[in-house]
């Protein structure tokens, strides 16, 4: 059974390198929320409010793995599952990163009409030092 509405969908992202400098961005828009088979999906585009550059998300959450795939100015598609690591790529108009994520934690919850969730993973970009990470994402009601 699929279920889907649109929701306000609030991302954010943290970073902290090896010297402790961190970083923390957040988006927020409208998207369309689907339950497909069990799977919270979550399908948004981003604007680049300097170039004009749409980008296509979308992120699946389900009780053992998140997935989240872009495309568009930037193209990359990250998987995570608990206690495992994966390679990846992350294409931008500069060139290709080569990304290994070690996924930390996943964690969800659906309370009411809100969905939650929060992944956090060790980053390690072109075989740099790790980034410690985490993507959280809130998701309301229009």
């Amino acid at each position: 059974m699929t279920v889907s509405r649109e929701v306000w969908l609030t991302v954010t992202g943290e970073q902290r390198d090896a010297e402790g400098r961190s970083d923390r961005n957040s988006t927020s828009c409208s998207a369309l929320y689907e339950i497909v088979d069990g799977s919270h999906v979550f399908t948004y585009r981003e604007r680049d409010p300097e170039s004009g550059a749409v980008t296509e998300s979308r992120m699946e959450f389900a009780e053992s793995f998140c997935r989240i795939v872009r495309a568009g100015a930037v193209r990359a598609s990250m998987y995570f599952r608990p206690m495992e690591e994966f390679e990846s790529e992350y294409e931008t108009g500069f060139g290709t990163i080569l990304m290994k994520i070690y996924t930390r934690r996943l964690a969800m919850r659906k309370v009411g009409e809100n969905f939650h969730a929060r992944v956090s993973y060790t980053l390690h970009l072109q075989g740099g030092e790790p980034m410690e990470c985490a993507v959280t994402i809130k998701a309301e009601p229009l």
